[in-house]
This record gives structure tokens, C-alpha cells and sequence, in this order.
């Protein structure tokens, strides 16, 4: 078995942005949490067990009932879409902007925080330092004294 080449990274390359192009799902596609707990939710409480439904007429009362009245899902997104524009139109701007104040302001809050315990360590070091200097004094007079 040869080892790794460049020929044979490129091509998995290739592979893999193929992949990812084609398969993966973009992030507008992919349903929200809360979106499958309604689903989860209404399958368990609406849809009927297997076991529930035994005759053919039964079946094709709910076939007709899922062509009537389960929604599909362009008119999900559709009423999704409906209720995010709304929900942006309903937004108030001056509250956006007051949160942008208020997030900077505890930014700069925690800004001057830095700096004021870069001063106080600043002024530890050299506290200890002179503490050190007078303690080596201290050692050297009282190696002379005694």
C-alpha cells in the first residue's frame, strides 16, 4: 500500500466539496428544534398507531386527511416566514440600539476592569520587590550585628 500523495489528497478533496455542495443540507433547509418538537408532537397526538388503523377504508381516510389537512411543507415555511417578518416589522429599533449601548458600555466596563488590575499587579510586583530588597538588608545587617 503506497502512502498518501498529493494526487490522492486532491481527489479526496474533490470528493469531499462534492459531498458537502450536493448532500449536505444548507442551514435554511435544516428544521429548528422547535419545529420537529410540533412535529414529534402532533404525530404523537394526531397520526394514528399502525395497530389503530386495520381497514382499507380507514386508510383511505387518512390518506385524505393528510392530502386535506396536514399542511405542507412550502406552506410551513411559508407561515414561518410570515410570522419571522412579522416578528422583525414588530421589533422595536430604539430598544435594538439601547441593547447595543448597554453591551458596550459593559464592554468598556470590563475594559477599564483589565486595566486597573494590570495597574494593581503591576504595583504588587514592585511592592514585593522592595519587600525583598529590605529583607535582604535586614539578613545583611543582622549577619554583621551578630
Amino acid at each position: 500500500m503506497t502512502g498518501p500523495t498529493l494526487k490522492k489528497t486532491h481527489a479526496l478533496l474533490e470528493k469531499l466539496t462534492e459531498y458537502v455542495i450536493n448532500e449536505v443540507p444548507r442551514r435554511d433547509e435544516v428544521p429548528t428544534r422547535s419545529e420537529l418538537e410540533k412535529l414529534a408532537a402532533y404525530v404523537m397526538a394526531e397520526v394514528p398507531r399502525r395497530e389503530e388503523v386495520s381497514t382499507r377504508s380507514e386508510l383511505e381516510k387518512l390518506a385524505a386527511y393528510v392530502m386535506t389537512e396536514v399542511p405542507t411543507k412550502r406552506e410551513v415555511e411559508s407561515r414561518f416566514r410570515r410570522i419571522e417578518h412579522e416578528l422583525e416589522q414588530k421589533a422595536d429599533k430604539k430598544d435594538l440600539e439601547i441593547v447595543k449601548e448597554n453591551v458596550q458600555t459593559i464592554l468598556n466596563g470590563m475594559d477599564s476592569m483589565v486595566k486597573n488590575l494590570d495597574v494593581i499587579r503591576t504595583e504588587q510586583k514592585a511592592f514585593i520587590s522592595g519587600l525583598r530588597r529590605l529583607e535582604k538588608r535586614v539578613e545583611t545587617l543582622e549577619k554583621k550585628m551578630g
